[in-house]
């Protein structure tokens, strides 16, 4: 079994921070709009937070992907994803609002909380295992700015 490297291991922590975070959050929201709104508020906010937890898990599947490459793919890899999940996301957006009578039943408040609450849920969950991470930094004395 070959070795994962420490770029993929950052990589994947960051992913499984994510996932936690998102996770925690969009269960918090389905049950407060469970309760507050009944089974149509549970399911928007699990609509909402399905498709957050998607859009970011692609987004961080890329980069765990392409970990060891070169900076220049590294970033036009996330740019090419990023793309393809905000026009998937606009997709998704023009049938909905296309289709108001179709979906006139799910809770707007709902996925619009929902999807904040995931968001930041996500968010937080990366922005503490990254605060943790151990990354190795270089600093290099060829040819560079003396301070």
């Amino acid at each position: 079994m070959a070795e994962v490297s420490p770029n993929r291991l950052r990589a994947r922590r960051l992913l499984l921070g994510g996932l936690a975070g998102g996770h925690i959050a969009g269960f918090a929201t389905v049950v407060v709009f469970g309760f507050a709104s009944g089974l149509v508020g549970a399911l928007s906010a699990a609509v909402a937070a399905v498709v957050v937890i998607a859009f970011f898990t692609i987004g961080q599947g890329v980069q765990m992907v392409v970990a060891d490459a070169e900076p220049r793919v590294v970033l036009i890899s996330a740019l090419a994803s990023y793309a393809f999940r905000v026009s998937v996301l606009g997709v998704l957006l023009m049938v909905v609002l296309g289709n108001p009578v179709t979906f006139a039943a799910l809770d707007r408040i709902g996925l619009v909380v929902a999807t904040i609450a995931t968001v930041i849920g996500w968010l937080v969950g990366e922005f503490w295992v990254f605060a943790r991470l151990r990354i190795p930094v270089y600093d290099s004395t060829e040819g560079g700015i003396t301070t």
